[in-house]
């Protein structure tokens, strides 16, 4: 096998590179139509032939003057590694911007091609770009693709195996603009790209970098006027994509419009997801049930039917209600509605001490904390990066989902289950924001950021997309939560079943077990806000990762009782042993609810805090602040409902 050679994807965000990048390596990431998703390179092996390549997809950005910390990745990889080759994927739909950022890589003089993508979106504005003119005015190869759909692939397949790579021929820039000048000036333009990278916040060159775009866009304008023209389609077609935002980015309707979309799927997805999940609770309490008729070995039947069972059936049968949720999430990504739902956010989240950048990353956050905070690498200024930082364990994660389920499944009626839902995704919202407005108070700077950015047409989402965003959200679910919430279900079932009888090691009731000494000796704590010490034994090992929670009830009820039913019907079933009223009612459950709203049950999110953030004080002040705001809404909640 010959030398592994680099190759560069370079492009604007939303310009479907990732999308290019699956269907040249095989290897899948996150596709979304909206731009900030690629926020650190990716790589990936090419082989063709017999000849390997190493791809790398970077950060999306719109010129080569970074303003973050991810787009610093493409200035570094430009001027301090050397590429094989560029491939420069160019948005079909906003080639005049696409070309901006292309002019500047053209002009470091390394070898490149230039990558039309979402050509169908030229058919549907009506418009032909004649590749073979814009080749030969650019000076590279030019390709038509469709990522979504494979086109074209085959074509830069062939393109790299032959192997004849050329720079541009011809310089975009104006040397006279430079201060650094060479006897090449192409080369000199990479001279110029690294002073600027070193010498930040410099007025004459500031100045310069106004003067270069605007001369870029004077020649731009000549190429596409060149090479591009409209059909009789583009003047006969009404842009329906207009039409329909005129009524989701209203500054009034859009609101509505956003909150009664947001509703339907959180409604949709505890009617959908309730099917599968109930059938899944039906299947573990049977085989639980099924294995107890075994008599020998008793306290291996006893193990696999108390701890094995259950701490699996507490993995799956939530895997339905995250496949929905991924699925619908990926639906409003892929259709192009996430780009308005940043678009209509943006226009408050400044009196917050945030910006629309700071938007995704509080997004993302509804899935997972931990990549959510290492996109506020898109993030311009350290002040709102850390606002956003403090503010995204407040957003709804999807490992608090197999909580809110199983308690607003057993706590709360069925015809408000969807609006709980969705009331608990807007309390994440409303108390991210306050928290940031507090934050913003308290930290002092100058500096200041703009939203920048261009909202997609609509588009019908890729099927392929979507499956793939399902499969990785619901494979690490299970294959590292689920791991994980097992070994938890065992070590409570061993500290459950057992206690010190004259100093030796022997069976007991679960009264009398170790586990209820430790839960006992917490109960105090937590008895004002409605827990016995079975739930506070849930919460303590909950903190470590937030499903552990519904496992850690599933074991301990199992072991505790020897009635048939699901995992479900035995914990809204729990009555006090005192008063014999049932433990799970309505302001339990909603006292549990804003618990775990709130508190930052989650040790891989403190350590992505402080990776980012290069200190524990903040990891550390959070995580205290948000237990103690846990524990006052608990108490509030559960005495005023009482």
């Amino acid at each position: 096998m010959a030398e592994i050679k680099k190759i560069l994807l370079i492009g604007n965000p939303n310009s479907g590179k990732s999308s290019l990048f699956n269907k040249l390596t095989g290897i899948f990431q996150k596709i979304a139509n909206y731009p900030g998703v690629t926020t650190e390179k990716k790589t990936g092996s090419l082989k063709i032939k017999n000849q390997e390549y190493e791809l790398i997809d970077l950060p999306g950005c719109y010129s080569l003057y970074p303003n973050s910390i991810d787009e610093k990745v493409v200035i570094d990889e430009l001027i301090n590694h050397h590429s094989e080759l560029i491939i420069f994927v160019a948005d079909a739909s906003n080639l005049q911007r696409s070309l901006l950022l292309y002019t500047q890589v053209a002009d470091c003089y390394l070898p490149n091609i230039f990558v039309i993508n979402m050509v169908d979106e030229l058919k549907r504005k009506g418009e032909e770009i004649d590749i073979n003119f814009l080749s030969k005015e650019l000076g590279v190869p030019v390709f038509l693709t469709n990522s979504k759909k494979g086109e074209g692939i085959s074509q830069i397949q062939d393109f790299i195996a032959a192997g004849n790579y050329s720079a541009a021929i011809r310089f975009f820039g104006n040397a006279d603009l430079f201060e650094h000048k060479t006897e090449d000036q192409a080369i000199n333009y990479r001279e110029w790209q690294q002073y600027v990278y070193e010498t930040p916040n410099n007025a004459i060159i500031e100045n310069t970098k106004r003067k270069e775009i605007i001369y870029r866009y004077n020649k731009i304008e000549k190429i596409l006027q060149l090479t591009t023209r409209k059909t009789a389609k583009a003047f006969q077609r009404i842009k329906w994509t207009d039409k329909v935002d005129e009524w989701a980015i209203h500054p009034i309707l859009g609101y509505v419009i956003l909150l009664a979309i947001l509703y339907l799927v959180f409604q949709t997805l505890f009617t959908l997801a309730s099917y599968p999940m109930e059938w899944l609770d039906i299947l573990f309490g049977w085989l639980a049930t099924y294995m107890q008729q075994f008599e020998n070995p008793k306290w291996f039947i006893e193990f696999v039917a108390e701890a094995v069972i259950p701490g699996i059936g507490g993995v799956l049968i939530f895997i339905p209600q995250i496949a929905l949720l991924f699925l619908l999430n990926t639906f409003l990504e892929e259709s192009g509605y996430m780009a308005r739902i940043v678009f209509l956010m943006d226009r408050f989240m400044r009196r917050f001490g945030l910006s629309g950048k700071s938007i995704l990353p509080l997004l993302s956050g509804n899935a997972c904390a931990i990549p959510a905070i290492a996109s506020t690498k898109a993030i311009p200024t350290h002040k709102e990066r850390l606002i956003t930082i403090l503010s995204i364990p407040f957003m709804t994660c999807s490992a608090r989902l197999p909580v809110y389920a199983l308690l607003i499944s057993i706590t709360i009626p069925l015809k408000f289950q969807g609006a709980t839902l969705l009331g608990l995704y807007l309390l994440g919202v409303i108390f991210a924001l306050l928290f940031a407005w507090i934050l913003d108070k308290n930290i002092q700077t100058k500096e200041k950021s703009f939203l920048i950015m261009e909202l997609p047409p609509y588009r019908l989402p890729s099927f392929r997309n979507v499956v793939t965003n399902i499969k990785n959200a619901v494979i690490p679910f299970v294959m590292t939560a689920g791991k994980f919430i097992i070994s938890i279900s065992i070590i409570l079932w061993l500290l459950g079943s057992f206690h010190f009888e004259n100093r030796q090691l022997e069976r007991t009731h679960i009264e009398n077990s170790f586990l209820s000494q430790i839960g006992k000796s917490i109960e105090p704590a937590i008895r004002p806000l409605g827990y016995d010490w079975k739930i506070g034994i849930a919460l303590l090992s909950s903190f470590a990762a937030r499903e552990v929670f519904v496992s850690t009830l599933a074991t301990l009820y199992q072991i505790d009782s020897e009635d048939e039913g699901t995992i479900f019907e035995k914990i809204k079933n729990q009555k006090n042993a005192t008063t014999q009223e049932p433990i799970y009612t309505t302001a339990v459950g909603v006292s549990l609810l804003l618990f775990y709203a709130f508190a930052l049950q989650c040790m891989s999110t403190l350590a992505a805090m402080k990776k980012e953030t290069g200190s524990w004080k903040y990891p550390l002040f959070s995580f205290f602040t948000l237990l103690a705001l846990a524990y006052i809404c608990a108490f509030f909640s559960y005495n005023l409902i009482r």
